[in-house]
């Protein structure tokens, strides 16, 4: 998997490496993609998108029936505009570069995000396509 430099590799990068192969000149692309974004152009294999913070549902670009990746809301939101943590928009205009101050900074984690193994191992038992043997040996690789 091939991710954007920036904060996707930043948050996703560890995990990434750690569970998928290496990327290489057969490896998938991975772009993020939502509401106020234009679509990327060629459209990447995989798409980050938002879930609605009420409905749950997944954001898609509208015709597109490719691969998606519904995300937090909140993450996604970081992800696209990493210089922005205000959870509510500041009414007013503020000049460039000037950030509020009356919100505290989203706390940074500890350690780099993982997966949990187990629920990561049963996923991959449950796709079809664990029956191939590249997708085997990982699977067998990760037990």
């Amino acid at each position: 998997m091939a991710l954007p430099s920036g904060p996707v590799a930043e948050l996703l990068g560890h995990a990434v490496g750690r569970y998928l192969p290496a990327a290489g000149p057969g490896a998938r692309s991975l772009a993020l993609a939502g509401p106020g974004i234009r679509a990327p152009r060629p459209r990447p294999d995989v798409l980050l998108v938002p879930r609605h913070p009420l409905t749950g549902a997944s954001w898609r670009p509208p015709g597109d029936e490719g691969a998606v990746v519904p995300m937090d809301s909140g993450v996604w939101a970081y992800l696209v505009h990493p210089g922005e943590t205000s959870p509510m928009p500041a009414t007013g205009v503020l000049p460039e570069g000037v950030l509020r101050d009356d919100y505290a900074l989203p706390p940074r984690p500890w350690y780099p995000l993982t997966p949990h193994h187990r629920a990561f191992a049963h996923t991959l038992a449950r796709l079809p396509a664990v029956r191939l043997p590249g997708l085997r040996g990982f699977r067998d690789a990760c037990r």
